[in-house]
């Protein structure tokens, strides 16, 4: 049998399930745990589609610093950072890092990146992306490796000591 109907039967078949599994996790995340409202440092992130993810640095007053799309470090709103993808994107929650029920950041981390704010650089979605971003802003290298969520969870963790993410009460 062909790969390509095997794939779409199979995909067929589970796609229920995990529209299902998402829709009552966010349920769960949004209305049943506690929300946090971030503290400067935080790292925040969002679900973009297909499974990837979209992460910043909160840095106060209800602002977000990320590297758009384009290559540019900017300073933005929620709302903003959540319209990625040309608005295209279907995700309505932002994740804090956080320790227990308490969101954890570190305004040196806010501080780096502030200073970046206007930076350009040249975006690749596998190797110049948001989560390198956010991990220079952890660790002061934006040179780094952590060009994948999970590796920048990893270094946030290290770094944040931070151990669940909460939705950002907002």
């Amino acid at each position: 049998m062909p790969l390509i109907p095997v794939i779409l039967k199979f995909a067929g078949k589970y796609a229920g399930r995990y529209v299902g599994y998402k829709i009552t996790k966010s349920f769960v995340d949004n209305f049943l745990r506690d929300n946090v409202v971030p503290e400067p440092g935080s790292v925040v992130y969002c679900k973009l589609a297909v499974e990837m993810e979209h992460s910043g640095i909160y840095t106060g007053d209800g602002k977000i610093v990320h590297l758009d799309g384009c290559g540019e470090v900017k300073k933005v709103t929620p709302k903003q950072f959540l319209k990625r993808l040309d608005g295209m994107n279907p995700a309505l929650t932002i994740y804090v890092s956080s320790k227990g029920k308490k969101a954890v950041g570190n305004r040196e981390v806010a501080q780096r990146a502030e200073k970046k704010i206007g930076d350009r650089m040249p975006y690749s979605l596998t190797k110049r992306n948001c989560h390198r971003f956010a991990s220079g802003c952890l660790t002061g290298n934006f040179e780094n490796n952590d060009t994948f969520f999970f590796k920048l969870e990893k270094r946030a963790k290290e770094i944040l000591k931070f151990d669940n993410w909460r939705v950002w009460k907002r």
